[in-house]
């Protein structure tokens, strides 16, 4: 046992760092926890660390799954045990997909691969030190979980995520997917409607990996003809601009809106995908890419494979790790944490007060189906900011679209046969959001008027069976509650 200490302040951070690695690693990992006011106590033996455990109350920590006496989840069950409110981040020689999440499912605080370089691994491990202390620093963070009476103790906050908020079990899903595919280089598709955050997905799995020193590339698929993604992708033969490929080497790749690109590109993407080489537009010689590759859409990619617009092969070297971000219409429990949050951030940015929402106001945005999800939240918060110049934002004070007869007339989850035009979004948007919209209706009426039988639908929407299941998962729509 050793103790490595830095300068001692008043209030002292403890971190327990257990790891029975070469000597080389255990002394790096240990002097990357070094900070003003934080002691590091280090222990190679499971046995060790737990005897630590009864003399003093470590704020983190940091545990080795290698330990020859306790080895595996056993050494996590047993600090749990001893610990129940310490952050635990585990740290392994060959991390895995199912690892991370079975790691996190037995209480781990987090998941980092131990197979770096030391300088890398140090790097890795003070930043989920570091974020593990700053959540535990929040205001009104309790270790027995949210606390109602406190909008600011977040699951995100909590978990390290600041870039989003929630109190609901569906993003505090996302959140684990999150930190269990992050220390990995497993290909990951984000699946989410437009203003749900799959951009805010990407940047949290890429910022918690061991490649968050190199560069995140971001590629909206769907703004570019073919010719031109591909080379905005690969590079052009006869351009010194590099293509997104080259510059996110060593690091991660996130392809956004992937399931608008054409065969051809799906093509390219595929080889890259398989054999880590590509050639330029118009070139002949290989380059080697060492990418992370982080895709999202909002299509139905299940049926473009049906149809034969997506193919298959992609579709399956993609999902990996699938992700789900689901639309604010299904989160409607943080809504109050959201709309402060942004009404806080407007009122910084203007120089504003920031209006306190009534109930009554606060009910009807419950009740909206927000086509925009959060960024069109955030838009209208901007806009309430200025509006109101700190005067309260009541029913009086939103857009007929939040107050019509309509609004309500449906489960936030389902909305049922109304159809909503909000002026705050682009047509295009608008147009989207409302095909589906019209979609879902038209599918709800027809399962319930075929008491949830797939097969009669199917055939009365003209439709395969299959393409119906696929419709019916992308929406959000189970036959089994039309039976």
């Amino acid at each position: 046992m050793g103790t490595i200490q830095g300068v001692a302040p008043r209030q002292r951070e403890v971190v327990l760092l257990l790891d029975s690695a070469a000597p080389a690693r255990a002394r790096s990992a240990a002097r990357a926890l070094v900070a003003p006011g934080r002691e590091v106590l280090v222990s190679a033996t499971a046995r060790e660390g737990l005897a630590l455990l009864d003399g003093g109350e470590p704020d983190v920590i940091v545990a080795s799954l290698d330990l020859p006496d306790l080895p595996g989840l056993r050494l996590v069950e047993a600090l749990r045990a001893q610990r129940p409110g310490t952050p635990i981040i585990v740290l392994t020689e060959a991390p895995t997909v199912q690892g991370a999440v079975a790691a996190l499912r037995a209480g781990a605080a987090d998941y980092l691969g131990a197979d770096a370089l030391p300088e890398a691994l140090a790097e890795t491990l003070r930043a989920a030190v570091d974020r593990a202390l700053s959540a535990l620093r929040a205001p009104g963070n309790a270790s027995e979980g949210p606390s109602e009476g406190a909008p600011e103790a977040t699951v995100a906050e909590r978990s390290g995520f600041t870039q989003q908020l929630t109190r609901g079990p569906k993003m505090t899903r996302v959140f684990d997917a999150i930190r269990a595919v992050a220390q990995t280089d497993a290909t990951v598709l984000v699946r989410g409607e437009p203003g749900t955050g799959t951009e805010l997905v990407a940047r949290g799995i890429h910022e918690r990996s061991r490649r968050r020193g190199k560069r995140l590339v971001g590629v909206n698929c769907g703004a570019l003809t073919e010719a031109e993604l591909s080379i905005e992708l690969f590079g052009h033969a006869k351009s010194d601009e590099p293509g997104a490929f080259e510059l996110a080497e060593g690091g991660t790749l996130f392809l956004d809106e992937l399931g608008e690109a054409s065969l051809p590109v799906q093509v390219q993407l595929l080889r890259v995908l398989e054999e880590q080489r590509f050639r330029l537009v118009g070139g002949t010689a290989l380059k080697r890419a060492n990418v992370r590759v982080i895709a999202a859409t909002d299509a139905d990619l299940d049926g473009a494979v049906s149809d034969g617009r997506f193919r298959e092969d992609l579709y399956y070297r993609l999902n990996v790790f699938p992700i789900a971000v689901p639309p604010l219409r299904q989160r409607v429990e943080d809504l109050p944490l959201l709309v402060r949050h942004f009404l806080n951030n407007a009122a910084g940015e203007y120089d504003l007060p920031a209006p306190e929402v009534t109930a009554e106001a606060m009910a009807l945005l419950a009740r909206y189906p927000w086509p925009g999800n959060v960024r069109q939240l955030r838009a209208m918060c901007e806009r309430w900011v200025i509006e109101c110049r700190g005067a309260p934002l009541g029913p009086q004070g939103l857009p007929e679209a939040f107050t019509g007869a309509l609004v309500g007339a449906v489960p936030p989850e389902d909305t049922g046969g109304a159809l909503f035009v909000d002026e705050t979004l682009p047509l295009a948007t608008l147009t989207a959001r409302m095909t589906t919209q019209l979609e879902r209706t038209y599918l709800h009426k027809l399962l319930a008027r075929n008491g949830g039988h797939l097969q009669n639908t199917a055939t009365a929407a003209g439709m395969t069976r299959r393409t119906l299941y696929s419709r019916m998962k992308a929406l959000g729509i189970e036959a089994k509650g039309y039976k």
